[in-house]
């Protein structure tokens, strides 16, 4: 079921696991320091939305750029559906949330 390499050294999903932990560790820190330094008005999440709202469009694009590059390289495998997976779960919170933005006003 998992990969060779995988099994080899399974110690690195510990190392990752850690590597979250520290960057939300991190993410609190910086959070209290911003609103200390009042960091965070109307322009901020004005900005920050636009962003977010950019950056969904493009991983569309790019999910949609590497499912075939997936498929010509590794085949109908385990990568393909987990591409396409991610690609619904994807479509789906955008759906989800255009639907309470439009209820919402």
């Amino acid at each position: 079921m998992f990969s060779e390499t995988f099994l080899e050294t399974p110690w690195v999903v510990l190392i990752l696991i850690g590597n979250y932990l520290f960057l939300l560790g991190l993410f609190f820190v910086q959070r209290k320091i911003g609103k200390k330094n009042h960091r965070y008005d109307e322009r901020y999440y004005q900005v920050n939305n636009k962003a977010k709202g950019r950056t969904w469009d493009i991983m569309l694009v790019i999910l949609l750029i590497s499912n075939p590059i997936v498929i010509m390289f590794d085949g109908i495998s385990f990568a393909f559906f987990f591409l396409t997976a991610l690609y619904v779960l994807h479509v789906s919170i955008w759906g989800f949330a255009v639907a309470y933005y439009n209820e919402k006003e």
